[in-house]
């Protein structure tokens, strides 16, 4: 019999507790978009996966639209492996 009694307090308790929760994390986004918060989460998320635009590549590797590929993948492969033979004198 205790142990009917303490298993339907567990799951009372934790019904109430659930929702209690529930109410707590709907109260909190209602409040994050009352002040902008979660707008300017959005925003910063959006700022960081930003992906690089052709023209800021071209710009970065010194190349112009008129480049063809291999000079492109030349510039490229140069300024990849420069780091890592820098320290190799000749």
């Amino acid at each position: 019999m205790a142990g009917k009694l303490i298993a339907n307090l567990i799951v009372m308790g934790s019904g109430i507790i659930g929702r209690a929760m529930l109410q707590a994390y709907r109260k909190a986004l209602e409040n994050a978009n009352k002040t902008g918060v979660a707008h300017e989460a959005v925003n910063n998320i959006r700022r960081a996966s930003k992906t690089m635009t052709e023209q800021e590549a071209r710009q970065i590797l010194g190349v112009t639209e008129q480049s063809t590929w291999e000079e492109i993948a030349q510039v490229f492969s140069y300024l990849h492996l420069a780091p890592r033979y820098s320290h190799v004198q000749c």
